[in-house]
């Protein structure tokens, strides 16, 4: 019957890959979480950047027209 033994290297390299596996995680989830809030923030600035652009050419078309702005 053979026994199996259990090197005391093989485990400490085991925890330390565990360890760096885990951190590199935790990581790559606050790079993630930080992507995507700035991704949301660009979104806004996009949306606000288009409301902007259509009410600076309404504002252009009744000065064209010689109108009051909105109405």
């Amino acid at each position: 019957m053979k026994k199996a033994t259990l090197n005391y290297d093989f485990i400490a390299v085991a925890v330390i890959v565990l360890i760096a596996s885990c951190g590199y995680n935790i990581y790559q989830q606050m790079q993630y979480q930080d992507l995507f809030t700035r991704h949301v923030d660009l979104q806004w600035k996009s949306q606000n950047a288009e409301a902007d652009l259509v009410y600076l050419g309404n504002q252009l078309e009744s000065c064209k027209n010689n109108t009051e702005p909105g109405s």
